[in-house]
């Protein structure tokens, strides 16, 4: 027997096509139900609709926005910074949906909003400079040392913050433009009328980054001499040099590795100075001055003293024992910083003096120095021999004695 073939499922499905033809239709005005930024517009046809989206929906779009920054609030207008509604590009999107299927629930088309970047990012900037507060730096100021001991005799010296000044600086705030910009968009697209700006906290940096833990006067010394001579020169060139060296916790120094060779190509004239117990000029004669002065501030901020020479003949203008002399490759001054923190060098010339100050830290610290009774040497030289202790005190208790020992040939 020959079965029947089944053709119910085919007529069932043009039926459902018909059917569809039927509900589902091109339609001339909008699907009802229809909201753009809350605005009905369901039920309009294409007049209707463009008068209400470049009316009350561009209204609502481009309303007002409160915007809190901080503890502040301001308010900005979305189209003059760049972001506004596009009606015409919202209007295609709401054709698309056109295709009516009969339904009863609510349906929000999102406005299209453009963002003119150049623009919002300048006017953001403007509107939130008030917010933008650069960090101030932390920084360390040493000032030109001033005359705080001089002198040949029994001295006391106190590591004291003279000189020093420490700025702890200033944590500032910023506000991202760029984020702010992207907030603001999100915010109009979605009808909300307020956004908050996150503030972000911005750490001072250090402009003084080496003179970290520097904060006080260690040690200073101040020698004098006649004005206008050529070592006069040779003096103040060195100085320079010197000038601003930062001797790092545990490094050694060297006077002639920074000052450099004393040549003319250096800055440095011929002056008198002491060699093999003669006077004669030689380029750089003077520079044991300054050696002196560097000396003693080392001597009263208590370092450790590596290599120094006192002159062979006796300079009055000097402390006896206490001084040091100076020549290339022959005779150095050298020392440790045996501290935990950077020793700054500072040196300051006037015409007649010389003052070398170091800064650093050494806390609570006293260096006692004591010169003992000359003992003079045989003949008629002027000769005669020194000694010299230094005590230093720190945190109230003794912490080392040292003694220097020198005999001079004669006098200068």
């Amino acid at each position: 027997m020959i079965k029947p073939k089944v053709i119910v499922p085919a007529a069932l499905l043009l039926a459902g096509i018909a059917a569809a033809a039927v509900l589902v239709r091109p339609s001339a005005a909008v699907p009802s139900q229809t909201f753009v930024a809350g605005v009905a517009v369901g039920g309009l046809g294409d007049a209707a609709l463009r008068a209400a989206l470049d009316g009350p929906v561009r209204r609502q779009v481009e309303r007002p926005v409160r915007v809190r920054v901080g503890k502040t609030h301001i308010e900005v207008r979305p189209d003059t910074l760049g972001i506004r509604f596009d009606a015409d590009a919202t209007r295609r999107a709401l054709e698309r949906s056109w295709l009516r299927w009969p339904t009863s629930k609510r349906r929000d088309v999102t406005p299209v909003v453009t963002v003119d970047a150049t623009v919002t990012r300048a006017e953001l900037d403007e509107r939130l400079r008030d917010f933008q507060r650069p960090a101030r730096n932390r920084s360390v100021v040493l000032a030109a040392p001033e005359v705080v001991l001089d002198g040949k005799q029994d001295l006391s010296y106190t590591a004291s913050q003279r000189g020093v000044t420490v700025d702890e600086g200033a944590a500032g705030q910023a506000v991202d433009t760029a984020a702010a910009a992207d907030l603001l968009t999100t915010a109009v697209r979605a009808g909300h009328t307020t956004v908050q700006l996150p503030v972000t906290r911005v750490a001072p940096g250090d402009d003084t980054p080496k003179l970290a833990g520097v904060d006080q006067l260690i040690g200073t010394f101040t020698t004098y001499h006649p004005c206008c001579a050529p070592r006069v020169t040779n003096i103040h060139r060195i100085a320079r040099l010197i000038d601003g060296t930062v001797v790092a916790p545990g490094a050694t120094f060297s006077l002639n590795d920074a000052a450099g060779e004393r040549t003319a190509a250096n800055g440095f004239v011929a002056a008198p100075a002491i060699v093999d117990g003669e006077l004669e000029d030689q380029l750089g004669g003077g520079v044991s001055q300054f050696s002196t002065t560097l000396f003693n501030a080392t001597w009263f901020a208590g370092l450790d003293l590596r290599r120094h020479q006192p002159h062979s003949l006796y300079i009055s203008r000097y402390p006896p024992g206490r001084e040091a002399t100076l020549d290339w490759r022959s005779i150095d001054q050298v020392f440790v910083n045996n501290t935990e923190a950077p020793i700054v060098i500072r040196a300051r010339t006037t015409d007649t003096s010389v003052t070398v100050g170091l800064y650093g830290h050494t806390g609570d610290r006293v260096v006692d120095s004591v010169t003992g009774p000359r003992q003079a040497q045989a003949g008629d030289s002027g000769g005669f021999s020194v000694r010299v202790q230094r005590t230093i005190h720190q945190d109230g208790a003794s912490a080392g004695t040292d003694t220097l020992r020198w005999t001079y040939r004669g006098l200068d």
